[in-house]
This record gives structure tokens, sequence and C-alpha cells, in this order.
């Protein structure tokens, strides 16, 4: 219910959304504040304000097919900039060794002991081990801030749900409107 409630706000009522985003963010670091930063893998950066540009670069080379599973939020400078302000959210970033952005992934974290993960790799680094990464690394800033993590997949997305049980076990909690599965992500067992 609260899925959908939040994608109603977002989308037809963008002000009172936005004042949400801004109590669930003085929330959750009043909540988590002295659990992060999270240590992470050498070549995962966290999303900076110096790197929104590159970012923004990134989703520019994408092909159309990239965003077909991939809608979380736009992938705008300025979206982009207010994603960074937001403490509940937490993005970063995979870098190659010439410093090129090759994976992004993020956790929209609520107070309440919640978090949503959305992921996306560069089109050109595909079925290299960065699903499986990022996945690795969404579930150990998870665990370690005692969040419980979600997401949603399409069915028809057997590489996200491939690479989503490859790091997690899967427990679909329901199809949603637009039929992705509401999932949650386990540790595995």
């Amino acid at each position: 219910m609260l899925y959908n409630l939040a994608h109603f706000l977002r989308a037809h009522c963008s002000w009172i959304w936005t004042i949400f985003e801004l109590v669930n963010a003085w929330l959750f670091v009043l909540r988590y504040a002295h659990k992060l930063p999270v240590v992470i893998a050498g070549n995962i950066v966290p999303l900076t304000v110096e790197r929104i540009e590159a970012l923004a670069q990134f989703f520019k080379r994408q092909p159309e097919d990239a965003f077909i599973y991939f809608r979380p939020h736009a992938v705008d400078v300025k979206t982009l900039h207010s994603l960074v302000r937001n403490k509940a959210f937490l993005a970063y970033l995979v870098i190659d060794d010439n410093g090129e952005i090759i994976g992004y992934f993020f956790l929209r974290c609520f107070f309440w002991g919640k978090c949503y993960r959305g992921y996306m790799t560069d089109y050109a680094h595909r079925r290299q081990g960065i699903n499986r990464l990022m996945g690795i690394e969404a579930t150990k800033i998870a665990r370690h801030l005692h969040l419980r993590m979600f997401g949603s997949i399409a069915p028809n997305n057997v590489a996200s749900m491939k690479s989503a049980q490859a790091v997690n076990d899967i427990r679909i909690i329901k199809v949603l409107r637009n039929g992705d599965y509401l999932v949650e992500y386990l540790p595995k067992s």
C-alpha cells in the first residue's frame, strides 16, 4: 500500500512528496547517522555533487532499451542534484580503471527501517559481474543499517531476476498494477 501511495504522491502531488522527502531524510539521519558512512568496495564511490555531470552523461550514453526497466527517478541534472541533497537517498557509482562510470545503484531509505534498491549497468559492460557487485554492496549496506530491502522486477526481465538471485534470496510480495513483482531481497540462506 505504501508503495502505491508513494508513486501516486510523486506523480500527482509533487509538493506533498517533496515535504515527505524532507521529513523522511531528517528522521532517517536522526536514526541512522551514527551508522553512516558504510565501508564499500574500492571501485565503488558515493554519488557527490562533483560527480553529477558524469552520471548524467552515463545516463545519456545508455540506449533507450536500458530504460525499459529502470524508471525509479528522472535522470536529468536537476533531479540528480536533489537526490544528492537527500540524506535518505544513498547513491553509488561503479568506476572502472579509467575513471569512467560503468554502474549506478541506490538505496532509497525510509526512517522506519525499509529501503528500495535500484541499479543500472552501462550497456557496454553488461554480463561482466557488475550487477552482482552492486547487489552485494547494496545488501551489505542494507544489512549494516538493519534495513529491509525491497525493489521491483519485471517478470520478463530475466537478467535482473537472475542477478538478484545470485546475491539474495528473493521473496515475491505481490504483483504491482504495472505487472512488476514487488520483491524483498533477503540475505542468502
